[in-house]
């Protein structure tokens, strides 16, 4: 990406991380959502730090939710969490309710449309180390514009930032059928969240024509 755009929300965005003094202990390698349904899919028990997961669903799916549930198990007692919300879809009192602790949730919204300016929030939330889990929920781009870099590019930098900072990235993600392939970031895990009669089910993508075993998910997800 190139140079974040001198805005007034990026630049109260790193006077945030500047205030955040210390740097997490070490972690475990491996966060668990506390839904057994859910960890029993995922290598290690649990989402891995340093590296990017893909939650992909319908709008309703439960991907959110899942989301959520993932971010409050990691936060803690004393954990910070962050979410780009870049649809400016996250209801806080449903974090709420979901066990996220508001006060220790640090929610970006940025401008509308301003796709460049999420993913250089994201990029600097997950590199900073100071948070359990970032949770990115950004549009698909529009049309690139000459001398921008793509979609690819984009998402290696989200890649690096999280094992800089050994964050749990959870990327949110519109199902994968209709996902353009450019804009799919290269993630550790992928998880494909469903709701065919009323109830979330999970599996785990391994490959595009073998899809992984399917989970239903508990209360939450």
């Amino acid at each position: 990406m190139p140079a974040a755009p001198h805005s007034a929300l990026l630049e109260d965005l790193r006077e945030r991380i500047r205030r955040i003094e210390r740097r997490p202990p070490r972690r475990a390698a491996f966060e668990a959502t506390g839904l057994a349904e859910v960890d029993g899919l995922l290598p290690g028990g649990g989402f891995p730090r340093g590296a990017l997961s893909e939650i992909a669903g319908e709008p309703g799916s439960g991907k959110t939710a899942l989301c959520l549930a993932a971010m409050a198990r990691a936060m803690g007692e004393a954990g910070l969490a962050a979410f780009v919300d870049g649809r400016g879809e996250l209801y806080p009192p449903a974090a709420a309710a979901l066990g996220v602790d508001l006060a220790r949730l640090l929610i970006v919204r940025p401008s509308p449309g301003a796709l460049r300016e999420a993913l250089w929030a994201a990029e600097a939330l997950l590199a900073s180390g100071a948070f359990e889990v970032v949770a990115v929920d950004v549009p698909p781009p529009a049309a690139r514009r000459p001398g921008e870099a793509g979609p690819e590019a984009m998402a290696r930098r989200l890649v690096a930032a999280a094992e800089k900072g050994g964050t749990v990235g959870l990327w949110l993600a519109p199902p994968w059928s209709g996902a353009p392939a450019a804009w799919r970031v290269p993630a550790a895990v992928r998880l494909a969240v469903t709701c065919p009669e009323g109830r979330p089910v999970v599996r785990r993508e391994f490959a595009r024509s073998a899809p992984g075993p399917e989970r239903e998910a508990g209360r939450g997800a």
